[in-house]
């Protein structure tokens, strides 16, 4: 910002140095530089713009306010969709035809579990970071709000990072429902097959400057299919009388 009456620029110091005894809250490191006309018509070496503390800002000069360095340091956050994980998993089964690709199988009310598979700080938080910007400097960090699942059904379910099946632990025995994240469909489609969504819900939260707030982010999603089929059954009546499934 042109200064007319000391015919110089001036700018805000970035970064900014220490200031003993100074609240880096309030004030900032100015510099106000001549032009270069100016420093034309003075000797080599005796041009340089002055560094100055200020606790007001010098006219036209606007400092970050925390919340305009937390919205740019939000704005460097690259968050990706996370993994996902399900039992059923994707696999090619002994009754496919040779050639068949692997694909997600599962039954009418069989549960199907759900989770965060390979969570990383960019698809599952936190992921911290700090900048300095006009002498404000804020800590942000990036966490997950919520994670909800759509079972491509009508059914929305909403969890955490789920628990991962362990297929060793569960050979061999009863179907059980996932202790933290799952669903069982209750029919099947006219295809046979559902689209399983993922969608994460994001927050910045930061601090810095004596101050602290909250930055929603924009979601991530992905998707998988799977295929529900029906088990089928058969009453038969025996001799005796007696019904048998």
């Amino acid at each position: 910002w042109w200064d007319n009456t000391r015919q110089c620029y001036w700018t805000l110091d970035d970064p900014q140095r220490s200031a003993p005894g100074r609240d880096a809250s309030v004030g900032a490191f100015y510099s106000c530089d001549p032009l270069p006309s100016f420093c034309a018509s003075v000797p080599v070496g005796a041009c340089f713009g002055i560094s100055q503390w200020l606790d007001a800002p010098p006219p036209g000069i606007q400092r970050y306010t925390p919340a305009q360095v937390a919205g740019r340091l939000a704005k460097t956050f690259v968050l990706t969709a996370i993994e996902i994980g399900m039992a059923p998993e994707e696999k090619v089964h002994t009754d496919d035809p040779a050639g068949t690709a692997a694909y997600r199988r599962t039954w009418v009310g069989i549960p199907v579990w759900l989770w965060v598979n390979n969570p990383t700080p960019s698809s599952w938080g936190p992921e911290p970071k700090t900048a300095t910007l006009g002498g404000v400097t804020v800590t942000a960090t990036a966490k997950v709000q919520s994670l909800t699942w759509n079972s491509g059904d009508g059914q929305n379910v909403t969890c955490g990072a789920g628990t991962p099946f362990n297929a060793v632990a569960y050979a061999n025995t009863a179907a059980v429902d996932s202790p933290t994240c799952g669903l069982r469909y209750q029919h099947t489609s006219k295809g046979g097959t559902f689209t399983v969504s993922a969608t994460t819900n994001w927050v910045v939260e930061w601090s810095g400057g004596g101050q602290t707030g909250n930055i929603q982010m924009p979601t991530t999603s992905t998707s998988t299919t799977l295929r529900v089929g029906e088990l089928q059954s058969v009453n038969v009546v025996t001799p005796a009388g007696d019904t048998n499934h």
